[in-house]
């Protein structure tokens, strides 16, 4: 290419590379959104993992609670097997 050719090509190629950079700027700019709604939706269920995680334990601790109050009755009574051999 000659130095009119290039001259002239000059400006067409700076407004394309400017183009591009706007262009990649507007899809930067979208994707970091669409990233922090994912986010936001990931936090909404987390808490809600975290509460049903809570729940499960609190219901966990009443189970052994409860088994704990069933094995002390049961170990008040009298055995049964003692009655038997004699």
């Amino acid at each position: 290419m000659d130095e009119k050719a290039i001259g002239i090509m000059t400006p067409l190629i700076q407004l394309g590379f400017a183009g591009l950079c706007i262009i990649l700027l507007g899809i930067l700019v979208w994707v970091i959104r669409e990233l922090i709604k994912v986010l936001k939706e990931t936090n909404a269920v987390i808490a809600g993992n975290t509460q049903a995680i809570q729940s499960v334990d609190k219901n966990a601790k009443d189970a052994l609670d409860v088994s704990i109050e069933l094995k002390n009755d049961l170990l008040q009574r009298p055995c049964i097997a003692k009655f038997k051999q004699g």
